[in-house]
């Protein structure tokens, strides 16, 4: 048996957590000497002492924690919890880098600030037979997967391919930006239309006679600033107005290979001239 003093020094953790760890209800003495009011803490505690710094270290709060150190917990639900926050710290390690861009781009723009990286090209979009995939995604980062799984269902079909760079697209059919929840069309384009099994689709895509095109050099990130720059260009240029949908295309990107800061996107907004 081991004074509070004494355990906390076996264990590594300051007398003040141990308290606090008493009060939380993660790790009560083993006893409480009547006499003396002292904490007495036995050896086989100091494996949930780690267990509980382990957790900390992981980003689980104190609920959580004593969620996962109580008796009844399977290896089986530890494990899950473990893969959703694996997941979770995954996603703002993601954000955090997003706004380490947003940073970079931000000093560099003030040490640079007559520097322009977009410029917006006047294009037709012809008419074309495209084979689609059309769903609801968790944010515009997901694309990959729906990717993926647009390619594994094409693997069934007999269709001819346009064998032209590029041949890819997505159109964003929603009527604002969204944080969440977003409804995309990837798209393919064919030799011809064909018959397919849902939930593909296949159809001649119709002409956009005028779009305002825009290439983007680096990171996803960098479209954000690249709309920007569009708005701007509308509001300098009021005899034309942006209609929709607006259309997507990976000239270079990780299907290519190429490292973030060589990919090449080109965005494409339908425009029409007011006066």
């Amino acid at each position: 048996m081991f004074r509070i003093g004494e355990f906390s020094k076996l264990s590594q953790v300051s007398i003040r957590m141990l308290r606090y760890y008493d009060e939380q209800g993660l790790l009560h003495p083993h006893k409480v000497d009547q006499e003396t009011g002292y904490r007495i803490y036995h050896v086989n505690q100091l494996l949930k002492v780690q267990k509980i710094i382990l957790l900390r270290n992981m980003k689980f709060s104190t609920a959580e924690i004593k969620e996962l150190i109580a008796e009844e917990v399977t290896d089986e639900h530890f494990q899950q919890r473990l893969k959703e926050k694996y997941a979770q710290i995954e996603q703002e390690i993601a954000e955090e880098q997003r706004r380490l861009f947003y940073l970079s781009k931000t000093l560099e723009k003030m040490e640079n600030p007559d520097e322009k990286d977009f410029h917006v090209i006047f294009r037709e979009l012809p008419s074309e037979p495209i084979v689609s995939l059309r769903k609801r995604i968790h944010s515009y980062y997901h694309e990959g997967p729906l990717w993926q799984e647009f390619i594994e269902l094409l693997e069934s079909e007999t269709l001819e391919y346009q064998k032209q760079a590029p041949d890819n697209f997505t159109i964003f059919h929603d009527e604002g930006y969204r944080e969440e929840d977003v409804e995309i069309e990837i798209c393919l384009k064919l030799k011809e239309t064909a018959e397919v099994k849902e939930p593909l689709t296949c159809y001649q895509i119709e002409k956009i006679s005028l779009a305002a095109s825009i290439f983007i050099l680096g990171p996803y990130e960098n479209i954000k600033e690249a709309y920007f720059y569009f708005a701007n260009w509308l509001s300098e240029n009021e005899e034309y107005e942006m209609l929709k949908p607006t259309r997507q295309v990976s000239h270079r990107g990780p299907e290519t290979g190429s490292k973030p800061e060589d990919y090449l996107i080109e965005i494409q907004i339908p425009i029409k001239k007011i006066s």
